[in-house]
């Protein structure tokens, strides 16, 4: 099996630039030369549109030149054009000409046109414009690329009839199957280093097959055992709620490699190990999903600057990829980066080598109120055999086309250091864990 390093940087089919770092996928999207955006085969763009002296909505269409095949999560912001003054929603507007918006644009698969409504203060007055810009997103695996349309008076209005948006929904779960694997990871020697308890029953194993690093993704933290590193308090037994958890940990004096010297990352060779890392696989205890396999882990997760909890799936044949990620969560602690957004994606092995695709969702949109942080939440994904889809508590929304086959793939669960989640500035902050109230595979 190919080391999953979680970094390989590749060229996506539209000048989409795409750097995998398994189970990520950092996305660098470049403008296209007319101004559009190109995610794949789809370009993006933003329509010009007018509005009668009479109107006091806006409706810009943004479109897709053909339908995509994978979820894609934009963000659009209204801005100051031609002589024009936006009031933020709910401050005065004598001065204003519109009531400036901010929000997201999603294309589910089979959809190409989204509407945007701008709400005017006053009819615009010839001249004057409003600048609706659309770009792919504030996220640490984005470049902030964007390409905007504009608002402008006219005789007649644009829209009308000409767009109808496009509403195509994600297929609902289910409601019937078999659970053919259930664990809430209680049992004391639930993982071990080879995936085998001391009775010889398989168990969870604590690193992934190819070792306990990740020196590719420049990943901080160490996969630490318990059994292997003494210093290290991997996972344990939450009193509060009673449910496992993993956790990624600071150590001031770095990590002992039990021969007197310590271990060190392949990549930054100056510095010991400071943190130890944290991962459970169920390669030996459960690795039959496959297709029409439904997959959900039950997580609550830590707000910890500079921790990267994932959940996804490896196939048991060795080689890499495919891989299809559940979820990531890159906690930066930047203001910029909102904190209810996961990284929903698939790797495969294209006709130039490895490719992936993927979609940073936040999780708002899908559920009022919704946390990581504070609640538990169940993630999971049903593997179609032509379509991937990730639920979020039961709802979908998100999509991939399967690329990446029937498995059949087993679970990992982790919570690293560093790589896109920044270096932590204040260790202090550690442990960070993930609480595990349960996972289970249902087959249809």
């Amino acid at each position: 099996m190919r080391r999953v390093t979680r970094r390989a940087v590749l060229k996506g089919a539209a000048g989409l630039a795409l750097t995998t770092i398994g189970p990520l996928t950092v996305f660098d999207t470049p403008a296209a030369a007319d101004g559009a955006l190109s995610f794949g085969d789809a370009i993006i763009t933003v329509e010009n549109t007018t509005v009668r002296s009479t109107e006091l909505w806006a409706e810009v269409p943004v479109k897709l030149n053909v339908p995509t095949a994978c979820t894609i999560v934009l963000e659009y912001e209204t801005l100051n054009g031609d002589g024009t003054i936006g009031a933020s929603p709910g401050a005065a507007t004598a001065d204003a000409d519109f009531v400036a918006a901010r929000g997201f644009v999603i294309f589910q698969p089979g959809e190409r046109v989204k509407l945007v409504k701008i709400r005017l203060v006053r009819p615009l007055a010839e001249g004057k414009s409003i600048v609706l810009q659309v770009s792919d997103f504030g996220h640490p695996l984005f470049g902030l690329a964007h390409t905007s349309g504009e608002v402008r008076w006219g005789p007649h209005t644009t829209i009308a009839t000409s767009y109808a948006k496009d509403d195509v929904p994600l297929p609902p779960l289910p409601s019937h199957g078999t659970v053919i694997f259930s664990d809430r990871l209680l049992d004391r020697e639930f993982a071990s280093d080879d995936g085998f308890a001391p009775s010889g029953r398989p168990c969870w194993q604590s690193r992934l097959a190819t070792g306990r690093r990740q020196d590719g993704n420049k990943e901080l933290g160490y996969y630490a055992d318990p059994a292997l590193n003494p210093e290290t308090t991997v996972w344990g037994i939450d009193p509060a709620s009673g449910c496992r958890f993993i956790q990624a940990e600071y150590h001031e004096e770095g990590l002992s490699d039990r021969q007197g010297g310590k271990l060190v990352p392949g990549w930054r060779k100056e510095t010991p190990f400071r943190f130890s890392a944290a991962m459970v696989t169920s390669r030996t205890l459960f690795n039959r999903i496959t297709i029409n396999s439904y997959v959900e882990f039950n997580v609550r997760l830590m707000r910890v600057p500079g921790s990267w909890p994932g959940l996804w799936l490896l196939p048991i044949a060795p080689g890499w990829p495919p891989e299809i990620d559940v979820i990531e969560a890159y906690i930066t602690g930047l203001p910029q980066y909102r904190d209810d957004v996961i990284f929903s994606s698939i790797h495969w092995k294209g006709e130039k080598g490895p490719d992936a695709r993927g979609a940073a969702m936040p999780l708002d949109l899908v559920e009022e109120g919704a946390s990581l942080f504070s609640r538990f939440n169940r993630f999971g994904c049903l593997i179609g055999k032509q379509q991937i889809v990730y639920y979020f508590n039961d709802k979908p929304y998100c999509a991939m086309p399967n690329l990446v086959g029937a498995g059949p793939w087993y679970m990992l669960m982790d919570v690293a250091v560093g790589g896109p989640a920044r270096e932590p500035e204040n260790p202090g902050a550690f442990p960070a864990r993930m609480h595990i109230a349960g996972v289970k595979v249902i087959q249809f």
